[in-house]
């Protein structure tokens, strides 16, 4: 019993190696955030699959969003951030979502079909036709 007990404790160089790993790891994350997050400029808003609105996020706006099923979410824009603080969906989950600023960040009501992304420019139409 003690023989198996001896196999199954961890080595010093296992601690070593685990440690250089989280620090390896934590170091690639910081590295990330601080060096490949680009700041978004607008924020796109969509309701039922459809491009409804284009806002600048350094101004500060509160508006309100018609989603499906006559649904309606509250978009508040406030220094710099975009979040949803009002809704009348069930759950509403897309309150409880995070403020978002960067580009490719999202905010998403799914009962109401509603999407707000975070992008670096104003779409304007059509960039591009597949046949």
């Amino acid at each position: 019993m003690m023989q198996l007990m001896k196999k199954n404790r961890i080595k010093r160089n296992d601690i070593i190696l685990t440690t250089i790993f989280l620090i390896t790891a934590i170091l690639f994350f910081a590295g990330y955030n601080l060096f490949f997050h680009e700041k978004g400029n607008y924020v796109q808003v969509m309701a039922d699959g459809k491009v409804v609105n284009s806002l600048p996020l350094n101004t500060d706006i509160t508006i309100t969003i018609n989603g499906y099923n006559n649904g309606e979410n509250v978009l508040q824009i406030k220094d710099g951030y975009a979040s949803i603080t009002e809704s009348d969906c069930p759950d509403r989950l897309c309150q409880k979502q995070k403020k978002i600023r960067y580009n490719g960040e999202t905010l998403v009501c799914l009962p109401h079909k509603v999407v707000v992304s975070v992008i670096s420019q104003e779409e304007t139409g059509i960039d591009g036709t597949a046949y």
